[in-house]
């Protein structure tokens, strides 16, 4: 008897994992992406419509929709349906609102499960990026120990006052976040402003309020969109827009850095000696480690990275402006182009090949491959310049007056009076 109840159970363990192995579901639901058709162009802003068909031999529990770009991240969701039942016909909308999505490919991934496994659907599209525009313009003085107000100019032409701080050493625009970042000079931190309801705030304090110059060297770099800043303690740091620090370096022994510039693999400074005087570019690798250093002269009025280790300079000597290129490897300063009697007050980069100059009582326009100058207008002292890539606008600081040129004819076509000293004008785009 008890032979056979053992019989009976091995009988009935078998037929259990038997149930078991037959029982066990290894297909996962076919998923097929109906709408859009493969190749259908969409442009910012948008929605794209989704339409996907899911199957499978059991149920579908859940499906859903994302779209990625050439990364494989995601850029816009459309979320996730609880479904019941073997499938059926699904419909997403994919909301395109973020203006800093660039031009290109971008993929349509439907993941649907049936509770063991998932089966996915793609469908390639092509995304155009938002048209380039203007959001607004900020102004400040020029910089000082004193309270400063910073004011914003919104894409009507209305101003108003944005922030006011303690004091005041620095200032820099994040499009990619959209962030203001305000430095101080003594009292006052460095501050995240931000420039929309969605962008968040943060701030770093002074190291040790015991002189002015706490911040120094204020900068957003395009490319890497880190903005970087020096303290008097030595640091040389990059953030993300959000706050993220990325870079640690330190000045060399008993210098200041006084201007910082990103190139392809390096991080360049402009460091001063504090006793003396003298000024070198000191270059940093990714890592915060100095990497090469070179001398140089003259007093440095605006700096751009052109190739490789290579720097264009705009500089000052006794009143006479120069035009430098600087190669930090190969060493050396050549002067490619000077302007007796003329000092330079203010340059700013258009593209890649094209300047604008303020001299004494002029504005010239820069061609650097060519090395030519043409003068826009004549009779004009700016105090500072920027350019709108979005209008293709030239804004210039004149006294507490901000005018706005077109600068292929030197025409004046508006100006706002803001009754106080302008010394800074950031354009902030939407991406």
């Amino acid at each position: 008897m008890k032979l056979q109840q053992a019989a009976l159970c091995v009988v009935s363990i078998a037929l259990s994992c038997a149930s078991c192995r037959k029982d066990k579901d290894d297909t996962p639901p076919a998923v097929r992406i109906v709408l859009p058709v493969a190749g259908s162009t969409f442009a910012v802003p948008d929605t794209i419509a989704v339409r996907v068909e899911v199957a499978d031999d059991r149920q579908v529990t859940g499906l859903t929709v994302d779209l990625l770009n050439a990364s494989n991240g995601m850029v816009v969701s459309g979320g996730t349906r609880t479904t019941t039942g073997t499938g059926g016909t699904y419909e997403f909308n994919l909301i395109l609102t973020d203006e800093r999505l660039p031009t290109g490919r971008y993929t349509i991934v439907a993941r649907a499960s049936d509770g063991s496994n998932d089966g996915r659907g793609f469908r390639e599209v092509n995304i155009l990026e938002a048209p380039l525009r203007l959001r607004s313009l900020f102004l400040a003085p020029p910089f000082g120990t004193e309270s400063t107000t910073i004011t914003r100019i919104d894409s009507l032409g209305q101003p108003s006052t944005f922030a006011t701080v303690a004091d005041f050493n620095g200032i820099a625009v994040d499009n990619y976040t959209q962030h203001l970042f305000v430095a101080g000079s003594q009292h006052a931190p460095f501050h995240a402003f931000p420039t929309s309801s969605s962008a968040n705030t943060w701030q770093i304090p002074a190291t040790w309020n015991d002189h002015p110059e706490q911040f120094t060297a204020v900068t957003v770099d395009p490319k890497d969109r880190r903005v970087y800043f020096a303290t008097r303690d030595g640091f040389i740091r990059g953030f993300t827009g959000t706050g993220a620090q990325q870079f640690t370096a330190r000045c060399l022994p008993d210098h200041r850095c006084e201007a910082i510039v990103v190139m392809q693999s390096e991080v360049a400074t402009w460091q001063r000696a504090i006793v003396g005087g003298a000024s070198r570019i000191v270059t940093y690798t990714v890592a915060g480690t100095v990497f090469e250093q070179l001398p140089v002269q003259h007093e440095r009025i605006a700096l751009f990275h052109l190739t490789g280790t290579s720097l264009v300079h705009f500089a000052n000597d006794d009143g006479t402006g120069l035009i430098e290129d600087l190669n930090i490897s190969i060493g050396g300063s050549p002067d490619i182009r000077s302007f007796p009697g003329e000092a330079i007050r203010a340059a700013i980069r258009l593209d890649t090949n094209t300047y604008i100059i303020a001299l004494t009582n002029r504005l010239v326009r820069f061609n650097h491959p060519a090395r030519t100058t043409t003068e826009i207008t004549s009779g004009l002292s700016a105090d500072a310049l920027a350019y709108d890539p979005a209008n293709g606008a030239l804004y210039i600081a004149q006294g507490g007056t901000m005018l706005t040129m077109d600068p292929n004819s030197g025409a004046i076509v508006g100006s706002i009076a803001t009754g106080s000293p302008i010394g800074h004008i950031l354009p902030l785009l939407n991406r």
